[in-house]
């Protein structure tokens, strides 16, 4: 981490980079995006990820604005739930 700090602008710009690299493939490059952000820039580009993300999700499933962070947050609580059930196995007893 560096100590850095990034204007508005350029953290829009590393969301832009970060989101491109991930969709190449290119984990060295995401390293390196992210590693050398100072923590506070770190989380907003990781917030600015996270709601482009919410963003595209709402569209693609067509929700208008008012409902889409809600029903995404949703759909990603029960992914998650979902997901630690089958981790987990069956309970003893079942």
């Amino acid at each position: 981490m560096t100590e850095e700090w990034l204007s508005p602008d350029e953290l829009t710009d590393r969301c832009w980079a970060v989101l491109a690299a991930a969709a190449e493939d290119r984990h060295d490059d995401v390293s390196e995006l992210l590693e050398t952000l100072p923590w506070p820039d770190l989380v907003t580009v990781v917030c600015g990820i996270g709601a482009f993300t919410v963003g595209a999700m709402a569209g693609h499933a067509g929700l208008h604005e008012t409902d889409a962070r809600a029903r995404v947050a949703d759909v990603v609580r029960r992914e998650l739930v979902e997901r630690l059930a089958r981790r987990e196995g069956p309970a003893d007893g079942d």
